[in-house]
């Protein structure tokens, strides 16, 4: 039994596969009445706000729902008083069992609505505002819960659908939750709401696997959890293979889905397969453009910059980025950054190509860009932009010699290059780091220089003061007194101008050195030259007290935790991951405070959770691709990570225990842009010293789960190999199959699947 039309389900067919303005033209007609079509109409705009990355277009998609928000609570206020919303559609509800359905649709549609206005106000740094819709989201949610369990005792059967968007809409907050700041998610758990990201996805797969209207999201919530989120320490080829798998097969459903394609590119580059991800990008683009032969497609209106695949171009800059070709990058950026596109990460572009500027000899142009950037593109209100604000007058100072690599770190872009790339960007890095001085760089030559020049200007001052001594002394002429003085003044101050000076430069010179060794260090660690990378991250932590440029150190001291866990040696790992989970105020804090909140939680659950009654224990291990890149730092930053909220989140921390490094299986280089890398398993086994406690807040929290999991009985979570490609890539390019993985090492990787899975449902 259904009890939503037909002609919603085709629409959203038309709506994946980029028939955006057909597919508006069906939620409209009853959008303004109906609180199920109202919601549709705003997810076309919520989708489309996430392609065009358009300021127009998010505020459409707000307005949408806030309309559909609106609406739902109207209807559900009719229901309750018995009544049939008027002109609602359908218009025959025919009984009581119909009634209660639609009461029902009334109130999932108005929980949908919240979480999808949380989520576009999060992004756009609204996120206190974000966080209120989520707790009033998770009030309906919760209510809707109760209600059903009560009517199921009575064995009334609401529709089949409305269980499945009931249950994605429950998943959905789950998981959301489980990724925004601590700092934000403890006013969502007043109302008694805990984040829990593994039952969320739990859920989304039953409705990916039930194959009914909320399928696509429920994939799309899964490539992203996949490909973008942060992996910590666990193997990503469980992720990347399951992944490879959805696109595969949606992309033969939807052949001209720009969203499908771009998660193509996205699992490209995570196997540092740079030129397919160029390629799939430029596909999504294609795309947007080409769908029904109107560029309105995505906007409905004849204005070519509000539609715009805004965002995917930004993705297809940054790949070039990669690849060094900073003219290509440069072409992409300057668009990107005109005022009639309204990009909301403008001002962010805007220092990507003045870094790209500057890389590409273009030395004044990028100081000019810089400039501009700090005067017309930062917003004052913005946290991100105060960020960008800080770093552009910081390359101004400096000269910006390594800014387009520093952000290519923070995106951790410096992963996804191939090995030639990566000794190619080692090569620009050393030629950099002699311009900039920083190349044989001693510490120690700089303090001392500091201290003698400290005594110089000690005995000039002290010089001049004997010289006015004697002048006042010899001289009683009062005009000889004021020339004297203000001569004094003079020396006085030009030698404070030229300390400043030197302070400045010496400042320069310690944060360009540090930069210097970060990327390097971060290069190296890709290649797997895992000793030489450590040497680069150690010489900028015994230079911490020096350096004025505060993100050198948290990051620094997250790589040496992951080396150290590569290296097998879990005390110092864990020492050296609470140090960094300890440091706060610094630029570019989310992306890594992210990446420490999953890497946290994983060592703590691994410590619970790896450990059998028999004593064995499951492996969960830093990886390398076949090629021995390192895999575990390849993770993608998504456009609302470059928010710098000032908050501390500290996690519990966690407990390493003994793991087991098996071999890299090394491919040639030239093999890799045709098939998967195999990936080698470090067997990332944690010890279980938990006290009295935290057993017994464990037990808690899996008695918590079991009564969870009672509200949706899951039905099997299986994929299949497909052996089909969608046109596009068979015409183009080759997506290569996931059975290349398992036939790369079978046994290992199907033990490695199965703790990646045991992880995942637990």
């Amino acid at each position: 039994m259904t009890i939503i039309p037909i002609e919603i389900f085709n629409a959203i067919e038309l709506l994946w596969n980029n028939k955006f303005k057909e597919a508006e033209k069906i939620f409209e007609t009853h959008s303004k009445t109906t609180p199920r079509y109202s919601l549709h109409n705003a997810e076309t705009s919520f989708l489309k706000s996430f392609i065009t990355a358009n300021e127009n277009e998010t505020e459409l998609a707000i307005k949408k729902l806030k309309e559909t928000k609106d609406l739902s609570e109207k209807c559900i206020k009719s229901f309750e008083q018995n009544k049939i919303p008027s002109n609602y559609y359908p218009i025959k509800i025919n009984n009581k069992n119909d009634f209660k359905n639609h009461l029902l649709d009334c109130k999932i549609v108005l929980g949908d609505s919240l979480y999808m206005l949380a989520v576009l106000q999060i992004t756009r740094d609204q996120k206190f505002k974000g966080c209120i819709n989520l707790r009033s989201s998770w009030k309906v949610f919760e209510e809707t819960l109760k209600q059903v369990k009560e009517d199921e005792l009575t064995a009334f059967q609401y529709s089949q659908d409305l269980s499945e968007c009931l249950r994605f809409g429950v998943g959905f907050f789950y998981y959301a939750t489980s990724i925004i700041p601590s700092k934000y998610l403890k006013f969502v758990e007043l109302v008694g709401f805990k984040s829990d990201r593994e039952q969320g996805l739990i859920y989304i797969r039953d409705c990916l696997n039930r194959g009914g209207i909320r399928s696509q999201f429920a994939t799309m919530v899964i490539l992203f959890n996949n490909l973008l989120l942060p992996r910590g320490l666990y193997n990503p080829v469980h992720q990347i293979n399951e992944a490879q798998q959805l696109i595969e097969k949606n992309l033969e459903k939807y052949p001209n889905s720009s969203l499908f394609h771009v998660f193509g590119s996205h699992c490209y580059r995570k196997q540092n397969k740079i030129d397919l991800g160029i390629r799939s990008l430029e596909l999504a683009i294609s795309s947007c453009y080409n769908s029904s032969n109107d560029v309105s497609q995505l906007s409905g209106k004849t204005s070519s910059s509000s539609a715009s695949p805004l965002i995917f171009q930004y993705e297809l800059a940054c790949c070039y980025c990669i690849k060094m070709q900073w003219n290509k990058a440069i072409e992409i950026f300057e668009p990107l950054i005109k005022d009639e596109n309204k990009f909301q990460i403008r001002s962010l572009c805007a220092l990507q190509l003045a870094s790209c500027y500057i890389m590409n000899d273009q030395f004044e142009k990028g100081q000019q860009m810089l400039q501009t950037l700090i005067k017309l593109f930062c917003k004052k209100s913005n946290s991100v932009d105060t960020v960008i604000q800080r770093q552009a007058q910081r390359y101004i100072s400096n000269g910006g010699y390594f800014s387009a690599f520093e952000i290519l770190y923070i995106r951790r872009d410096l992963a996804k290059m191939e090995k030639s790339m990566a000794l190619k960007t080692l090569d620009v890095l050393n030629s950099l780091a002699k311009k900039s001085n920083v190349f044989e760089f001693k510490l120690n030559n700089i303090i001392n220089n500091n201290n003698n020049n400290n005594n110089n200007n000690n005995n000039n001052n002290n010089n001049n003061n004997n010289n006015n001594n004697n002048n006042n002394e010899s001289n009683n002429n009062s005009n000889n007194n004021i020339s004297n003085a203000s001569t004094f003044l003079k020396s006085t101050f030009s030698n404070l101008i030229k300390k400043r000076e030197q302070v400045i430069n010496q400042e320069n010179i310690i944060n360009d050195r540090a930069s210097y060794l970060m990327l390097k260090g971060a290069i190296f660690k890709s290649m797997d030259l895992i000793d030489q990378s450590m040497e680069c991250f150690e010489e900028v932590l015994d230079m911490q007290q020096y350096i004025t440029e505060k993100f050198y150190i948290p990051y620094s001291l997250y790589e040496m935790s992951e080396s150290y866990y590569q290296k097998r040696d879990k005390e110092k790992s864990r020492e050296f991951i609470l140090r960094c989970n300890k440091v706060s105020n610094y630029d570019w804090s989310d992306p890594l405070k992210i990446r420490l909140r999953v890497t946290l939680d994983q060592l703590k659950r691994d410590s619970n959770n790896h450990h059998h009654s028999d004593g064995t224990h499951s492996d969960g291990s830093c990886e390398n691709d076949g090629a021995g890149r390192n895999l575990s730092s390849d993770d993608d930053l998504f456009v609302g990570d470059f928010n710098d909220s000032d908050h501390d989140d500290v996690v519990d921390e966690g407990v390493f225990e003994n793991c087991d490094m098996i071999d890299n299986n090394l491919y040639d280089e030239q093999q890799n842009q045709k098939e998967i890398f195999s990936l080698n398993n470090n067997n990332n086994n944690n010890n279980n010293n938990n006290n009295n406690n935290n057993n017994n807040n464990n037990n808690n929290n899996n008695n918590n789960n079991s009564e969870k999991q009672q509200l949706f009985p899951s039905i099997n979570y299986n994929y299949h190999a497909n052996n089909f490609l969608s046109p596009q890539f068979n015409s183009n390019i080759v997506l290569p199959s996931p059975s290349i993985i398992q036939e790369a090492n079978r046994d290992e990787l199907i033990e490695n699947k199965k703790f990646i899975e045991r992880v995942t449902i637990i």
